[in-house]
């Protein structure tokens, strides 16, 4: 007996060890030790039997933060040679090419990808406790092929199960707003409510799923809600399609994997006032600045048309703008902050500028 006592320990030991080693030499934990991130996908389908209505790219980093992209369903993507929407993709070449078009254009590949069914989004919802939506006016909206009939009242309400899917559909498909307005509300609000329902989430989160899934969640609700954050895979509306911004999705990716985006002149807002008697200097100059990809928000007259030099004045924060507009303008302009500026010779400053260049005389723009 007692021989076997001491098989069924040693067996049970072995078992111990097992798991533990399973759990903490993972591809997730060896990955993030190496300083690097991790990226899991989510496609999510509404509607039993339906394409998914839309992807969650969710990443984990190594110095404690997290990051979901909400990409919508009807996002175009590069396949066989022509623009087709995620939800078509996936329709007709499965979920594995959107896997692959969505890791083409983030730059970064999935360790793992599921399709979370309409079952599973429920007790997602349910172990969140609900999701707060707070429609501004009445919504109504009926869509008889995919057996939506929406009348939500205007306010706070809590949604579960079928109506919370109704309500999400609405928001990516049929709302009209190329911001997504509602539909990033309302992950929001459910990322937020998981995460401070750690111990009910986990498990729902983990269903079906094998070691490496299990320890990214297990490590991403370790997480404080404030390290967390939602972004909208950037889009612009292109023949009445939704297409990707390029430009603006490679400095999304830059500034969630490398935390950092590099600056670029668009960014800049700049309004320009002439100091001088010249007649459409600050006209031409907001010209120039414009075919340089800066953005102009306005030009107008200096408080008096005198000024010997051009002066850029920096607003709060704008020191990075300041220093990529500097490349480009003569060397004997004076940057100066607001303050040493004094703004009450201009009546302030205008809210919706990062710089104010005063432009004096001799001021060359250049070819």
């Amino acid at each position: 007996m007692r021989r076997i006592l001491v098989v069924v320990g040693l067996v049970l030991i072995a078992i111990g060890l097992a798991l533990y080693f399973s759990l903490t030499r993972t591809e997730v934990t060896r990955t993030l030790g190496q300083g690097q991130p991790v990226h899991l996908l989510w496609l999510v389908r509404l509607s039993p039997g339906a394409p998914p209505d839309l992807a969650l790219a969710i990443s984990l980093f190594p110095e404690g933060r997290m990051a979901f992209i909400f990409v919508p369903g009807g996002l175009a993507l590069p396949s066989r040679g022509k623009w087709t929407t995620l939800s078509a993709i996936c329709a007709a070449d499965g979920e594995g090419s959107a896997n692959q078009r969505l890791s083409a254009l983030l730059e970064f590949a999935f360790f793992a990808a599921m399709v979370v069914e309409p079952a599973h989004f429920d007790k997602v919802v349910e172990a969140a406790g609900g999701v707060v939506v707070c429609p501004e006016e009445r919504l109504t909206y009926q869509d008889q092929n995919r057996g939506i009939f929406l009348d939500f009242p205007a306010g706070e309400q809590l949604l579960f199960g079928q109506r919370a899917r109704d309500f999400l559909t609405y928001a990516v498909w049929y709302a009209g707003d190329a911001r997504f307005s509602l539909a990033r509300d309302f992950l929001q609000n459910l990322i937020l409510r998981l995460w401070s329902r750690k111990r009910e989430a986990l498990p729902v989160l983990c269903v079906g799923q094998g070691w490496e899934v299990r320890e990214f969640w297990r490590r991403a609700l370790s997480l404080r809600e404030e390290a967390i954050q939602l972004e909208l895979v950037p889009v612009v509306v292109e023949d009445s399609r939704l297409m990707p911004d390029l430009l603006r999705v490679r400095k999304l990716r830059d500034k969630l994997v490398l935390g950092r985006a590099p600056l670029t002149r668009d960014e800049v807002r700049i309004m320009v006032l002439n100091g001088t008697r010249e007649r459409f200097l600050a006209t031409r100059t907001a010209g120039w600045l414009s075919a340089r990809g800066f953005k102009v928000v306005g030009v107008g007259n200096a408080d008096r048309y005198d000024y010997t030099k051009a002066f850029l004045v920096v607003g709060p924060g704008a020191e990075d703008k300041a220093a990529l507009m500097r490349e480009l303008l003569p060397p004997e302009t004076v940057v100066t902050t607001a303050q040493a500026f004094g703004l009450e010779r201009i009546g302030g400053w205008p809210a919706e500028a990062d710089l104010l260049l005063v432009v004096g005389a001799g001021f060359d723009v250049g070819g």
